[in-house]
């Protein structure tokens, strides 16, 4: 690919963990079985409803990931074109992501691209029109498939079959 920048750990780590406040979810010996770093933050809010929460011990529901592309046995960045640094909303209740943003290919801009991506995230949990109004979870673009036509859809289904048209 041409552009391709190889990124080390180090500067990945300088980005993630420092400016962005990231912690590495699989970086010791069990590290489990991805062959990349994760890094993961959990979305919190500032607001008054979410520090009740917090202090009736609720868990916060969501988290961003970055996939680095990261090798950990070689800690620089795989080959052009084998991956991609990729920036997913998890849902950590149910273990699943919720919603993927596309690849963020390692370019000269990689690092600012996927911070940015990051903060898009962010922003999306935080906007209260992205709720499900009956179980207060997160709404997410679905696609129907006998129609292929695109809808919001709560990310809690099929506990919650709440919908709406975009």
């Amino acid at each position: 690919m041409a552009g391709y920048v190889e990124i080390s750990i180090e500067e990945f780590r300088d980005m993630v963990e420092t400016e962005m406040g990231f912690k590495c979810i699989n970086g010791g010996e069990d590290g489990g079985r991805a062959k990349e770093y994760i890094y993961e933050r959990i979305v919190q809010h500032r607001n008054e409803e979410d520090f009740m929460s917090a202090l009736r011990g609720d868990k916060f529901r969501y988290s961003i990931r970055i996939f680095s592309s990261i090798d950990k046995r070689t800690n620089i960045t795989r080959d052009s074109g084998q991956d991609a640094i990729r920036v997913t909303l998890f849902d950590t209740e149910k273990q699943r992501p919720v919603r993927v943003e596309k690849r963020v290919h390692r370019t000269k801009n990689a690092l600012t691209t996927m911070r940015n991506r990051a903060r898009e995230m962010w922003t999306y949990v935080a906007n209260k029109s992205n709720t499900c109004p009956k179980c207060k979870s997160l709404l997410v673009k679905r696609t129907a498939k006998r129609t292929k036509k695109n809808f919001m859809g709560c990310s809690k289904f099929p506990e919650c079959k709440h919908t709406q048209d975009l």
